[in-house]
């Protein structure tokens, strides 16, 4: 039954990936922003449908790695392990990485027009590689406590 289950957080938060990058775009652009929080916010919600969906696989591998390590027993699974256990799941790990990261030089690259509009225009290259970074702290900080809740409830459910 754990596989299902598995199956179901991970096509759940696929799903509402999306949702969460579109969220984390409103977010950075409320209460006053300025022009850089603008860029960065609107940004993410142009780039939501993209990226929200591997990001989204990506929360629920790394919550399935944290409930994984919190659970009693060897190896954290209550179970005995082969030895193809860890490389399998580093592999999905680092395939769920992979797909983010070409989704990202993937909207990077469609992006070109607009940051070689901005750049002549006078932007700063400053002001583009700090609403990137304001880009990827929102996404942080919303992801990262979204897979370790989600850790931490299948953790509890499973040892109970």
């Amino acid at each position: 039954m754990l596989p299902v289950g598995w199956v179901l957080t991970a096509l759940g938060l696929a799903l509402a990936g999306p949702g969460l990058v579109h969220a984390c775009g409103t977010l950075v652009q409320t209460a006053r922003p300025g022009a850089l929080r603008l860029l960065a916010g609107r940004a993410l919600q142009e780039e939501a449908p993209r990226i929200g969906r591997p990001l989204g696989v990506l929360c629920a591998v790394g919550a399935a790695a944290l409930s994984a390590a919190a659970l009693p027993g060897p190896g954290g699974l209550g179970a005995p392990l082969g030895p193809l256990t860890g490389p399998a799941c580093a592999l999905v790990a680092l395939c769920a990485a992979a797909t983010l990261l070409a989704s990202a030089v993937e909207v990077r690259q469609s992006r070109s027009a607009a940051r070689a509009a901005l750049i002549e225009l006078g932007t700063p290259a400053t002001v583009l590689r700090t609403a990137a970074t304001v880009r990827v702290g929102a996404l942080l900080t919303v992801c990262v406590p979204v897979s370790w809740g989600l850790a931490e409830l299948t953790s509890l459910a499973l040892t109970r």
